[in-house]
């Protein structure tokens, strides 16, 4: 207060000095620099007033609380936002590298014959791998991911966005390990060579019979768990993000910081095969563990920078901010419309005893929030169903094995590179001249044209329309459906990014993906062997992406509606 009392002086002695010199006079300092103040007309109101404005500027450039994440005066590289941004960006990168790696060794443990779901242990045949069992468990990851935001509900009103993300990620970190130890004990009891004795010490069951009671639910939950987890820990660090950029700010730099992330999932994919060979399989699990680790130090960095210059996400004076600017919106607009929006502000504060209560209110207040509540349930059913008629097609066109896992690793590389080509290249050049609102339009209308040739050509299309159609949905939603996402969420409020994005992600996504997974799994094994069954799904996919398309139109009004008020 001293700083800005003796600068208030200054500026007035300036003032002072100026209106006796003449109008066109320039005072001249030792250094020779010119002096601003004495460019000013020297009648006494507008010395005043640029005496005004100079004090406001002097009293938001020295107060820390006013200085948070609107302002657009450029993004230098330099600034303290930049590295919050740049290390919250390599925690995400790590975050998805960390996933890949678990993600590799849950799925070919789960399919696995020793601990695994593999169909040999009940039939002579294993040519389905356990996928059996695939069904039943991404159907489960719905319920789960539900208790998952109720959880993460709590973490986030008792200590903030910076506890949320630091708890949940150590989470995550210590269930790879402690699942990887575990699995770890119960492969050495398929060894012949190993000491039984050793392990009865420990708790551990001794015999083949015994393993699987335990490993299999073992993976069968540590599958939903990461299922789960992996899209709550990836909106935590976007939720950051978009925080502390700008709208203007975050056209440019989304993209590339998505493209960071397709590098650190395509780097660690690619390592896979190496070193499974060299530490085994279950190690990745630890590895996966050991990254996520290094996540939420790169968050905690992230965090500690924001707080530290005055613009960490906090919730309350973001939503102070947001509330005062709604409010200031509000002032020339009819008074049932004010009314409106103070039932809402009140109706932000209530209590997260009911995550859906406060969900439903959220979704009324932010209608835009609904619209893509809808367009993401339908999507990820599409994106399921697109999925199982690629493996699909994939399994009747290459039998080996080994053949079929090299040609969807080529493939999902593909995907990858690809993604982050539009990542760092096309989408920043992109937005420069197309409004972000019209990616909502251009996703379902491409794969509308895919499914539709996949549909005409069922008799001898095969495996190339079905990738195609795979690999468009996949690299739309590694790359453009991240970017219109962020697009959208940094324009709301402090709960629209932080509740409303964990609702949509963790309920709506997963949710999709689930209700088409139980319904194909009860289809295929109801109608599974007839001839037509294929000609049915691609049905079912042209008419869930004319769905799509309309679900798409209604959320990109809804967008524009939002973007002109």
């Amino acid at each position: 207060m001293n700083i800005v009392r003796s600068r208030k002086m200054n500026i007035r002695r300036a003032a002072a000095a100026s209106s006796n010199a003449d109008s066109g006079s320039h005072c001249h300092h030792s250094d020779g620099h010119v002096c601003l103040l004495s460019a000013a007309r020297t009648n006494g109101e507008n010395v005043s007033n640029h005496e005004s404005m100079i004090e406001k500027s002097v009293e938001i450039s020295s107060s820390p609380s006013l200085r948070p994440i609107k302002h657009r005066d450029g993004f230098p590289l330099r600034s303290k936002r930049f590295q919050a941004v740049f290390a919250m960006a390599m925690s995400l990168a790590i975050h998805l590298g960390g996933y890949e790696l678990a993600r590799a060794a849950v799925m070919a443990l789960f399919t696995s014959d020793g601990l695994g779901f593999g169909k040999s242990h009940h039939t002579t045949s294993s040519s389905e791998g356990g996928l059996s069992a695939l069904p039943i468990a991404v159907g489960c990851v719905s319920p789960f991911s539900i208790l998952l935001l109720w959880f993460y509900a709590k973490t986030l009103v008792f200590g903030g966005p910076r506890y949320a993300l630091q708890i949940h990620t150590m989470i995550c970190a210590g269930a790879q390990i402690f699942c990887g130890w575990m699995l770890g004990a119960l492969n050495r009891l398929l060894d012949p060579k190993t000491d039984g004795a050793a392990l009865i010490i420990r708790g551990l069951p001794v015999g083949v019979k015994d393993v699987l009671p335990m490993s299999q639910p073992t993976l069968f939950l540590l599958f939903v768990f990461q299922n789960a987890y992996v899209q709550l820990l990836y909106n935590q660090h976007w939720a950051f993000i978009s925080s502390v950029l700008t709208p203007d700010e975050g056209t440019k730099a989304f993209a590339p910081i998505a493209g960071l992330g397709s590098i650190g999932s395509t780097l660690s994919a690619g390592m896979v095969s190496t070193l499974v060979e060299r530490f085994g399989l279950i190690r990745l699990l630890y590895m996966a563990g050991a990254s996520f680790a290094m996540s939420a130090l790169f968050a905690n960095v992230a965090f500690g920078l924001a707080r530290k210059h005055g613009f960490e996400p906090s919730g309350e004076s973001e939503q102070r901010s947001d509330e005062k600017t709604f409010s200031n919106e509000q002032e020339d607009r009819p008074l049932d419309t004010k009314k409106h929006s103070n039932y809402a502000n009140n109706s932000s504060r209530v209590s997260t005893k009911n995550i859906f209560r406060q969900a439903y209110t959220l979704f009324e207040r932010v209608p835009v929030l609904g619209a893509l509540f809808v367009e993401v349930i339908i999507s990820q059913c599409l994106s399921s169903l697109v999925n199982y008629i690629f493996l699909y097609k994939l399994k009747v066109s290459i039998t080996d094995d080994s053949m079929r896992a090299g040609w969807s690793g080529n493939f999902y590389a593909w995907i990858n590179g690809i993604s982050g080509v539009l990542q760092f290249f096309v989408i920043p050049i992109l937005l420069k001249y197309c409004e972000a609102h019209r990616i909502w339009i251009f996703m379902p209308t491409l794969m509308l044209f895919c499914t539709m040739y996949q549909f005409g050509n069922n008799s001898y299309s095969g495996l190339f329309a079905a990738s195609a159609s795979f690999f468009a949905m996949k690299t739309m939603e590694y790359s453009l459906r991240g970017a219109a996402n962020e697009m959208l969420y940094v324009s709301l409020d402090y709960e629209s990014r932080y509740l409303g994005k964990k609702v949509i992600s963790l309920i709506a996504g997963k949710f999709g993906k689930s209700a088409m997974a139980i319904a194909l799994s009860v289809v295929m094994v109801v109608y599974g062997d007839r001839a037509d069954t294929m000609w049915y799904l691609l049905a079912t996919a042209v008419v869930f992406n004319c769905l799509w398309l309309l679900s798409s139109m209604r959320l990109h009004s809804l967008i524009k509606y939002h973007v002109n008020q």
